[in-house]
């Protein structure tokens, strides 16, 4: 098997590696036809297809199959494809001509009826708003159309449940036409099976570790969360907490909570699943039980669960016509480390090559996909056969964490990735400004057909931002902190009712929604380059001579509507602030390329944001990495403290008046200004959750 473990499929796959009739060399899973031409190198499948009740989603190459006598819905019982032209790799179909995509949802069911609203491609079946419905409606998929989701489902809202058996739902009616792809928020759900088991939860002790993933300053060991949280109810201080007591608060509902929070970054998603429950039952939150919000987490990733059928009919990457689609992205700020280079393009985790740090390289980009894909499925299916610990972890290291099923993937869906990783990784500058591909990978993207690239994963202000590469553009299109404190369709939204939609048609991808700018939304609307009458205005970025505090890029094009002329929006990212200006088009055409300073207008508004990465963003938005980088804006001396002086001279600034009043929403500024000063918590000064 080209996987360590054997996969139960309804392919049988054989090791064997062939020779094309051009001397290429040809993968198992790849088609080889007669005559100088390819065909299908496989066995036949009836016996095995019958282990699956659903087989038409479970073939690991991505074949799907005709249904016949002898065998089950998806096949003739012979094995033969439905159709051998075109059909290659798994993720891969370079015939498609249009493409609806949204990524990152994120639990935000608002957001995603925002979306479809939007959408050509996509529609609800039955007209009306569906926002406050209290179960998954249908969903149309257009003809010739193909949806891409890029991953992300759950955590930050209380729309998961909806969000997911709406587009399960989508997947199984359209099989070859919706591409579902694996976030980080997804795949660490398959750590639900072993951590939610109630063996495990039995075996809490004081050794029991932290995830090896978070940084040691942030690690939290589950026996020491549960020690709080004893104290909390207890009202006594946490060295008064004996044993026995801390025992008694380590449950389900607890073990919950403590991942969420400590190293799934989803800090007050247990709450929120408990109001989507609430919600569709027509029941108050506080008649739903800890039990019960736990139990629906358990359903998820049992056989059948919603969760469990996303991760059997994801993928890693997709390539649709010309346009390739990850979640995180294709090369990496942080894999500088890794062996060789910091591409997570062309590189399949491979623990043959050297355990469980290793890969082997696949050159060719359709291949590539393919069998990153078929190494996400074999990891998913040894998931559902190993659900729990065969050696529950003693300490924080990744072969620690790597005695259950799928470990590998769960593994790759970590800050800590042993392997550059298409899930969890980010191409941004130092202070989170766009970033362009290095020349040789837009080469080897142009050489392999691809004109864009569009990801999730990082957020990157109020609308999608586009990043020219040479002949190559980049779309990054994660929303999910347009407004931070926006808290409008719940508390704890950070998004607002900013939403855009990203349609592939042919040559010509464009970019249409809106922000969610105060006091009015900005409507954006333009076409990308490269072809299909792309405006070459948008992603450009102004000269290098320009200082960075005040250089900016092209965010969007704002088109004209009654009163206005056509504008374009600029953005600078400093950070976790992003500062924006309209600006008219002649001044872009004409002024924009010099390094000039953009000049001050009363359209300019300075936000805090998040660009991600940050381990584990809290209820509020503004945990780790957020609090460290206002901390240190405050701390204008750099002596490690803020004083009432600086306090006071930052309150100048936006963005600190924005987070004072967003933590204390019902405090005075004088208020929230009351003297604290430590060294050991940052977080005390700003009074940040």
């Amino acid at each position: 098997q080209a996987s360590a473990r054997a996969r139960p499929s309804t392919l049988t796959r054989t090791s064997a590696v062939m020779a094309a009739p051009s001397g290429d060399v040809v993968g198992p899973h790849q088609l080889q036809r007669g005559g100088g031409e390819w065909a299908p190198a496989l066995p036949a499948v009836a016996e095995n297809c019958r282990q699956f009740e659903d087989c038409e989603l479970s073939s690991p190459a991505g074949l799907e199959y005709s249904g016949g006598a002898g065998g089950c819905s998806s096949c003739s019982g012979t094995g033969v494809p439905q159709s051998l032209a075109g059909v290659t790799y798994r993720g891969v179909d370079r015939d498609v001509q249009k493409v609806t995509y949204c990524t990152d949802v994120e639990g935000h069911w608002h957001y995603f009826c925002n979306f479809v609203d939007l959408s050509n491609g996509l529609s609800f079946a039955e007209s009306g708003d569906h926002r406050e419905c209290r179960s998954a409606p249908k969903l149309v998929l257009e003809d010739d159309w193909h949806f891409v989701f890029g991953g992300d489902a759950c955590d930050k809202g209380p729309g998961t449940i909806r969000f997911l058996q709406c587009v399960i739902a989508l997947k199984k009616k359209h099989p070859d036409r919706v591409h579902l792809l694996l976030g980080n928020r997804d795949v660490n759900k398959m750590r639900w099976t072993s951590e939610l088991d109630d063996d495990e939860i039995g075996r809490l002790s004081p050794e029991s570790p932290g995830a090896y993933w978070v940084q040691p300053k942030s690690r939290v060991r589950p026996w020491d969360y549960c020690r709080m949280e004893a104290a909390r109810a207890e009202d006594v201080s946490e060295d008064m907490v004996p044993d026995e007591l801390i025992r008694q608060h380590n449950t389900a509902s607890s073990s919950a909570r403590y991942h969420l929070k400590y190293d799934m970054g989803s800090d007050g998603e247990f709450e929120f699943r408990r109001q989507e429950i609430a919600h569709m039952s027509m029941r108050k939150a506080e008649r739903v039980s800890d039990a019960e919000v736990v139990e629906s987490y358990r359903d998820d990733v049992r056989a059948g669960g919603i969760m469990r059928d996303y991760l059997r009919y994801s993928e890693l990457a997709c390539l649709l016509g010309d346009t390739l689609f990850v979640h995180g992205q294709i090369i990496g700020n942080q894999f500088d480390c890794c062996p060789g280079d910091n591409w997570c393009i062309k590189k399949v985790p491979d623990e043959a090559v050297d355990g469980r740090r290793g890969y082997r390289t696949v050159e060719r980009l359709e291949e590539w996909v393919g069998e990153l894909n078929e190494w996400a499925a074999s990891e998913v299916a040894d998931w559902e056969a190993h659900p729990t610990w065969r050696i529950p972890p003693t300490d924080a290291t990744l072969e620690g964490w790597s005695a259950r099923g799928g470990a590998g993937l769960i593994a790759y869906g970590t800050p800590a990735t042993p392997v550059p990783s298409v899930v969890y990784c980010r191409w941004l500058e130092d202070n989170c400004m766009p970033k362009a591909f290095p020349p040789e990978l837009s080469a080897y993207l142009s050489e392999n057909g691809v004109r864009r690239v569009i990801v999730g994963h990082t957020p990157h202000g109020s609308c999608p931002t586009v990043i020219p590469s040479g002949d190559v553009y980049v779309i990054m299109a994660d929303t999910s902190y347009s407004r931070c404190g926006a808290n409008a369709a719940y508390r704890g939204d950070n998004r607002g009712d900013a939403v855009s939609d990203v349609a592939v048609q042919g040559r010509c991808c464009t970019v249409k929604g809106r922000t969610d700018a105060q006091p009015e939304p900005q409507v954006i609307d333009y076409k990308v380059p490269p072809g299909g009458g792309g405006d070459l205005h948008i992603g450009a970025m102004q000269p290098a001579s320009a200082s960075d505090e005040h250089r900016f890029f092209v965010k969007a094009h704002l088109p004209s509507l009654e009163g206005t002329d056509n504008r374009y929006l600029l953005c600078n990212v400093d950070g976790f602030t992003n500062t924006y200006q309209e600006v008219d088009e002649t001044w872009v055409v004409e002024e924009f390329s010099s390094a000039a300073n953009v000049p001050h207008n009363r359209t300019r508004t300075t936000s805090l944001t998040s660009c991600g990465e940050e381990f584990g963003h809290s209820f509020r938005g503004y945990d780790g990495e957020v609090v460290q980088h206002i901390f240190r804006r405050l701390d204008r001396d750099g002596n490690g403290w803020v004083s009432r002086q600086e306090l006071m001279a930052a309150c100048t600034e936006d963005y600190v008046r924005q987070a004072l009043a967003w933590t204390y929403p019902k405090s005075s500024l004088q208020e929230a200004k009351q003297p604290s000063r430590t060294r050991s918590s940052p977080l005390r000064v700003l009074a940040f959750p």
